[in-house]
């Protein structure tokens, strides 16, 4: 099934919520525009077969919002997950505190916060296949409290993602998703129940561009602030693989918002902060040549809350126009 990438110029609206971003670790994650859709985890998550640099042929899969309430308060249940992590071979490789980088727009969230969770070694093995993976890797895992006080653990299903970026990518993807499962049932507690949402679909937009990588990060960054918007925060993924003896070209993640427009969707409900702010990834391919890759949010935003699609096509209508600068 293709997806329609909204590619007209409608007014923009800024609509990602700002996040600090933490130190981040070692990372574990990865002209034309193309969209496409135990032991220790650690230890089992990994490609099978080699796959191209970049994606040639337009695909789109569905995913859903995967959420599970815990038995703990926020508190506990972020270092009850942090525990999980560890226990399963993998590791905390940076953070997003979201409910604290909004309390600058006025907005007291009890609990908003973003964990990536990963594996350096073994994500290098998807790096040195389709550094595109950097759209996924490390895994975003969101602990956060609803308006009722409940706190919930939620992630996008990443099995369908891994296939978005590379067909190849299939079972790791799921081994993945195992082993979010896994982390997540043991930080919620015992009798926690997880809930998948409706299924949308999972785009992935690559755009081409022209120049080398640094001109391309530079463009990025220019074309964020024409439009509005701000880098909230960033995750140098290939600087963070050397220490694996992975040498990338490059690939650089940029967290991508507004904060003050962002509250709005915060409001309505703080599960959204597994979307914002909306993850941009540059990166260079085995030729040398460099792309900017997103998935389109606007399914996303309806995964989160149907009543906020709107606000995801607007995002993406500004995500259209920025990359379309960068190229």
């Amino acid at each position: 099934m293709t997806a329609n990438i909204v590619r007209s110029r409608r007014l923009l609206l800024a609509t990602a919520a700002g996040a600090a971003i933490a130190t981040f670790g070692l990372s574990a994650c990865g002209g034309a525009t193309t969209t496409t859709a135990t032991p220790s985890v650690a230890s089992t998550v990994a490609p099978s077969q080699p796959s191209p640099a970049a994606p040639d042929s337009a695909q789109s899969l569905r995913t859903s919002l995967v959420t599970t309430p815990s038995s703990q308060p926020f508190d506990a249940t972020v270092a009850a997950l942090k525990q999980a992590v560890s226990s399963n071979g993998m590791m905390i490789l940076g953070e997003l505190d979201q409910a604290g980088a909004l309390r600058t727009t006025g907005l007291q969230l009890t609990g908003a916060h973003t964990f990536f969770v990963g594996n350096p070694a073994v994500g290098k093995m998807f790096f040195e296949q389709n550094p595109a993976i950097g759209t996924v890797l490390p895994l975003q895992m969101y602990v956060w409290e609803d308006s009722a006080g409940q706190t919930n653990i939620s992630y996008f299903d990443p099995s369908p993602l891994f296939r978005a970026v590379d067909p190849h990518f299939g079972e790791g993807g799921q081994k993945m998703a195992d082993a979010a499962a896994m982390i997540t049932q043991a930080a919620a507690g015992p009798g926690s129940e997880s809930a998948t949402g409706s299924a949308q679909n999972a785009s992935l937009v690559t755009v081409d561009t022209n120049g080398s990588f640094d001109d391309a990060v530079d463009r990025l960054k220019q074309a964020v602030s024409t439009n509005g918007m701000m880098i909230l925060g960033d995750l140098d993924q290939a600087g963070a693989l050397e220490t694996t003896g992975l040498r990338l070209r490059g690939a650089h993640t940029f967290f991508v918002g507004n904060p003050a427009v962002g509250k709005t969707f915060f409001e309505q409900t703080a599960a959204i902060g597994t979307v914002l702010p909306i993850r941009v990834l540059v990166w260079a391919d085995q030729d040398g040549k460099t792309h900017v890759s997103y998935f389109n949010p606007e399914p996303l935003f309806s995964a989160v809350d149907p009543q906020l699609a709107s606000g995801g096509a607007k995002m993406a209508s500004a995500l259209t126009m920025i990359t379309d600068a960068v190229q």
